[in-house]
This record gives structure tokens, sequence and C-alpha cells, in this order.
């Protein structure tokens, strides 16, 4: 078996119910919480919520929800600034992937003197104000990583962070109640990319491979179940389930070129996250069919195509099959020009994506041309 490396939360709570954990996990490290947050969780009174918890766990609380999609690198600063004068002895992120990836980089940036910039020229902090993470989707493919994704200028960078920042996840699953039907399954295709792409990394191993193997099985369920019957919660808790496995085994095999270009794409022009990643799925999985066809048969068979079980060869094909069997269900954009962006642009993009670390792990290389090709494949 292929030796991994894994660093998992030292407490991980996950399932219906279990935000008001929240409060002792929190009060273990202080009594002093700085919440990094974003206005829309007030909707659904969730920012409210977990003041409230932690303020009955004797807890002083400060918020900031004012994170949007533009915000600058240099919030990440402000926000330091913040937890520092207010002697903050937790930092806690509430929201979605942007924003516990800002919230990871303040709990580093604020255990001393350090700066954003010093994350982006690679300086890796040795220490960090304990973190919790409450993740408001089942979307969070950066958990089990000692990474964050930080946005500046109209471009995406991984960064590293001090190992051992993330102290805790709560997961709720309550959470994903709230998400628009919409928004529900272009988060499941999102998550079904990074799941396909984490099984055919060439980081990848036993461990990763059956994790994620089930979680496209799950992803699959869920997102037709979602389709079915979008007022049937079964569907999202079930997600959340999948979500879970895919944090779990991309957290050592990492994600590949269409998480890469997402990345990209949401930083540089603003689209949604998931929907880049939809419209890139079907284009991703043709470019890995053949370069592993046994995983593309196994990849098949999670997604319920009949395959033959004899000559993987034969049954890869349906892989890309699958995968557009169940988008053709999905009200979702399916080409990347339905969302009003030059090719020419995009291919821009496609150039800014190659000094990503992730590409490394592609199953046979994704040399600009590469990179190319599949952009002008998807639009």
């Amino acid at each position: 078996m292929q030796n991994f490396l894994l660093r998992v939360p030292p407490f991980l709570a996950f399932g219906q119910d279990v935000l008001p954990r929240l409060g002792a996990i929190a009060r273990e490290h202080g009594k002093r919480a700085l919440i990094v947050s974003e206005g829309v969780l007030h909707e659904g009174n969730h920012v409210d919520r977990v003041v409230e918890i932690l303020k009955r766990a004797g807890m002083e609380t400060m918020v900031y929800d004012e994170l949007m999609p533009g915000s600058p690198a240099s919030t990440i600063d402000e926000l330091a600034s913040l937890a520092r004068a207010s002697r903050s002895s937790v930092v806690v992120g509430l929201g979605g992937m942007r924003v516990l990836s800002v919230a990871r980089c303040v709990s580093n940036i604020a255990a001393g003197s350090s700066r954003i910039g010093d994350l982006l020229d690679g300086k890796t902090p040795d220490s960090s104000v304990p973190y919790i993470e409450v993740p408001s989707s089942y979307r969070n493919h950066l958990m089990m990583r000692d990474e964050a994704i930080v946005t500046d200028a109209g471009r995406a960078r991984i960064v590293s962070i001090a190992p051992g920042t993330v102290r805790a996840v709560v997961l709720d699953t309550g959470f994903s109640q709230t998400l628009s039907s919409k928004y529900a399954l272009a988060a499941i295709l999102d998550t079904l990319l990074a799941a396909i792409e984490g099984f055919f990394s060439t980081d990848s191993s036993l461990y990763s491979d059956t994790l994620l193997q089930r979680a496209i099985t799950e992803l699959h369920a869920s997102a037709l179940m979602g389709v079915r019957n979008p007022t049937d919660t079964r569907f999202r808790y079930r997600a959340a389930e999948a979500g879970m496995l895919t944090a779990m085994g991309v957290g050592v095999a990492g994600q590949g070129i269409g998480g890469v270009l997402s990345y990209v794409m949401n930083a540089r022009f603003n689209l949604p996250k998931s929907w880049v990643s939809t419209i890139l799925l079907p284009h991703v999985v043709d470019l890995l069919t053949p370069r592993n066809a046994e995983k593309a048969a196994q990849v098949a068979a999670a997604l319920g195509e009949p395959v033959e079980g004899i000559r993987a060869v034969d049954d890869a094909p349906r892989a890309g099959r699958g995968v557009r069997k169940l988008l053709s269900q999905l009200d979702l954009p399916v080409r990347l020009r339905d969302l009003d962006v030059a090719h020419e642009d995009l291919s821009a993009a496609a150039d800014d994506a190659l000094e990503y670390p992730g590409l490394s792990s592609v199953p046979g290389g994704a040399a600009p041309d590469v990179l190319q090709q599949l952009v002008a494949n998807a639009y």
C-alpha cells in the first residue's frame, strides 16, 4: 500500500443537531471568541445561534460578518489585528469554503506578528490561535488539509497554514437544509468533481480510494434524490455524509485539474465555483479516463452504470456517460460560454493555473496544452 499522511482535527462532530457542542469545545480554549462569517448566514439565524451557544458556555464574542466575494486579502490582516486587540482565545469560522479559508489565515496571523503577505510568500507560521471550523455546507474540501485558499486582486492562491491549526470541526447537517435546491445540487456536483479527481490522483492510496469510491456512489445517489424530490431533506443529509468522506479522501489525495481551474476562474471572474466545477466535470472525466482505465471503470460502476467487470478498458468510457446522464437531469449551466465570459479570457485563466501545486498529482501530467484543450472543450 502506498504511504500517506493525514492530519485529522483532534475533535470532529458530525450529524444533526451537533452545533450545541460548539460551546463546550470552544470554552476549552478560553473565554473570548472571534467569529468570522458572512452576512447571508443571518438569514437562517445561524450567526445568532452560534453567538448564543458560545454565550451560554460563558464566552464573550465578537462577530465579523462583512466578508464579500471581492473582499481583498488585506481584510485578513485587519481581522488578525482585531483578534489580537480583543485578546481572542479562539477563532470560529462559520460559512462556506471562502470564509473558512479566511478564518484559517486569521487564526495563523493573529498568533504572531506575521501578515497575509508572509503566507502568500510561502512562509508558514509556527503556531496559531486555536481555530474551530463550522461549515455551512457539505462542501469543505480542505477540511483535512493544512491549507487555505486566499483570493486577492483576482487571483486565488493556495497557502500552507500551521499544522494543527484546526482544533475542531463541528459539521451540523442542519445547515444544508437552508440551502436553495439549485445551490445544494451544484455543491454536490462540485464535491463529486473533487471526489473523482482525488480518486484518480497519483497521491491516492487504498485509504483514500476506499473513501472516495463510496463518496462518488453517495453523491450520485443524493443528486438523483434531490432531482426527483427537492423537498426531501434526506438527499441533503446523504450529501453531507458524502462530503465528509470526500474531505477525508482528498485530505490524502488532493484535488486536480478541475479543482484548480474552478478556484482560478472563481477568483478571476467572480464565477460561482460550484457552477464552474459542474461544467468542467464531464470534460475532466473524459481527460482522466484513458489515463487510468481501471479507475474509470470503477467510477462508472459507482455512478450506477452497467459494467461487465471483465475488461476495464471496455467499461472505462461509461464513466463519462454516467456523469453526463446525471447532468442532463439538472437545471445547471452546461457550458462555460453560458457564464458570459469570453473564451480568450478563460484561456488566460488556464495559464494562471499552471503554477498551482494541485496539478502535480494529475495522472499523466497537466501541460499547458492540456489545460487549454480542457477549457476549449468546456466552452
